[in-house]
């Protein structure tokens, strides 16, 4: 049986090193693994798919919020300068 793994270019800040740089993202549906590998690298940076997922959501959920505070925070800034 042969391992169900699709592989992506990505570029990124991959290695907290600077700027952008070429990479590859691996996903195995049959171990439910999201893998990136820096290109000429040997290291793969390898978490459960459902981490992902779970930080996925909870990064955009936290940015809906801090937009929604903003948003508030400028309301009251106007209704503020009003008086």
């Amino acid at each position: 049986m042969s391992r169900r793994v699709s592989r992506f270019r990505v570029l990124g800040r991959l290695d907290m090193a600077g700027g952008a740089i070429p990479g590859t993202v691996e996903v195995d549906r049959d171990a439910a693994t999201f893998g990136v590998r820096p290109l000429r690298r040997r290291r793969v940076y390898s978490l459960p798919l459902s981490v992902v997922a779970t930080r996925v959501c909870q990064a955009i959920v936290n940015a809906e919020a801090r937009e929604k505070r903003a948003a508030k925070k400028t309301k009251n800034r106007k209704r503020s300068k009003v008086k």
